[in-house]
């Protein structure tokens, strides 16, 4: 059942029609708690407040007795998409109720978060770096209870790194086929793209987003996600967010950039510092570092993530900071204007829910503020030299150890998360380690078929 209310609450955007009558279908998209989207489709007959029932005990975010939860239409979202006539698209919010929102809609996390920085006086800007591959073929065997075998069909392959890799290179096929999303994003859907590239591994490519608010920017992110992947259908390609589908080259990072302002100033900086930074901007550094390992549960959420993060291939494994260093956890970029002042948060990645993870880095860092947690000093060097490095300054090497670590380090989040939330995370998060985890892999068949 749809229903269909008048509202003036939110100004439509310039690009939506008084009219519906090019409008056939309304995709209302949403966001589960790992980070998936979702979406219905349903016929509107105005351009005011949509309203579609979903059955919430199917996504896992309500009990079956209590299943009925409402989607409510942001209307500032509504966009046309390009390749389906007479179709489109707005972002929603999930209700457990007329007028009560429902705890575990990861955009309204994103919202309270966003509300609580300004509540306090601040206004937080986020940019992110979506990185992500695009194969000819992902073609999967998976025949329980034998283990799954997968192989990748490459647009281009890399041949090393240095001279070797692919990082910038000019390519036809990924080349075309980034300029069309990169388009789409910015014509269709207001995605401020800033710039795109290919990166360094094989077939894999890059999106630069300009900063925004947090829920803005997570929105963004969702929306690079299934205009990606939908051009890439349309294209006879597969676009895929895992961080790390092929051994041996680097993983897909989705950065976050993080700026807090005062008004008009930016507080994170500081002309008379060696880095253009304040010492605001490094207490908040030191916020991330040290709940680094607590955060890594949330922006490195999947059992893959934990084979990006490793030594060699520009993901961070160690609780460090420093000016334009790739090898560390917190990078400082260099800073030509006042506006330029900003840290890079790099253990996040794709698979991550956008909405959660940028409100935790949030949280974290403003953390470290309120309690004046200096970073010490920052790396100078490459982090992957470092040796008997102590274990609570290094990334856990599991999702097992990182939801453990977020279990006894999560008063940083309570401002926002409440404990339903993380409690039905953890949950969610257990239950997806003992599914992967209990599956033999073709690596231990090479390994132990014959022992």
């Amino acid at each position: 059942m749809v229903i269909l209310v008048a509202s003036d609450e939110v100004a439509l955007p310039k690009s939506v029609p008084r009219g519906l009558k090019e409008v056939q279908w309304v995709e209302l998209h949403y966001t589960d708690l790992v980070g998936r989207l979702r979406a219905v489709r349903v016929t509107p007959s105005s351009i005011d407040t949509l309203i579609a029932r979903v059955d919430g005990s199917s996504i896992g975010m309500a009990p079956i007795e209590r299943s009925d939860l409402l989607l409510v239409a942001d209307r500032s979202t509504l966009r046309p998409m390009p390749w389906l006539d007479g179709c489109w698209r707005a972002i929603s919010d999930i209700y457990s109720a007329w007028n009560v929102r429902h705890v575990l809609d990861p955009r309204y996390v994103a919202q309270r978060a966003e509300e609580y920085f300004n509540s306090l006086g601040l206004r937080p800007l986020v940019g992110v770096e979506v990185e992500f591959f695009v194969f000819k073929a992902i073609k999967l065997v998976y025949r329980v209870p034998v283990a799954v075998a997968y192989k990748l069909e490459f647009v281009d392959r890399s041949f090393g790194k240095g001279l070797d890799s692919n990082y910038h290179v000019v390519e036809g096929v990924l080349g075309n086929y980034l300029n069309e999303v990169a388009l789409t994003l910015r014509k269709y859907f207001d995605v401020d793209v800033r710039s795109y590239h290919h990166e360094v591994a094989s077939s894999q490519v890059e999106l630069s987003l300009g900063a925004k608010s947090p829920k803005a920017i997570a929105d963004d992110v969702q929306t690079v996600k299934y205009v990606a992947k939908s051009i890439a259908l349309a294209r006879g390609l597969k676009a895929t967010f895992m961080p790390k589908p092929i051994y041996g080259e680097n993983g897909s990072g989705m950065h976050v950039h993080v700026s807090l302002w005062k008004d008009s100033t930016n507080l994170f900086y500081d002309p008379s510092d060696e880095y253009g930074i304040s010492q605001v901007a490094r207490y908040f550094i030191g916020g991330l570092l040290t709940h680094s390992r607590a955060l890594a549960a949330i922006v490195a959420p999947t059992v893959n993530s934990y084979k990006r993060l490793v030594p060699g291939y520009e993901a961070p494994v160690y609780a460090t900071w420093g000016s334009a260093n790739r090898s560390a956890m917190v990078r400082v970029p260099k800073v030509l204007t006042a506006s330029d002042a900003r840290v890079e948060f790099r253990p996040p990645d794709p698979s991550s829910n956008p909405y959660l993870a940028i409100a935790a880095v949030l949280l974290a860092g403003l953390d470290g503020v309120k309690k004046s947690i200096d970073p010490g000093e920052p790396l100078r060097g490459n982090s992957y030299d470092l040796s008997k490095v102590p274990r609570e300054m290094t990334l856990p090497r599991s999702l097992g150890e990182a939801l453990d670590e977020l279990v006894s380090d999560s008063d940083f989040l309570k401002p926002i998360f409440t404990k339903d939330l993380l409690e039905a995370y953890v949950e969610v998060k257990l239950k997806e380690l003992e599914e992967v985890s209990s599956v033999p892999t073709p690596t231990e068949f090479l390994k132990y078929h014959d022992v």
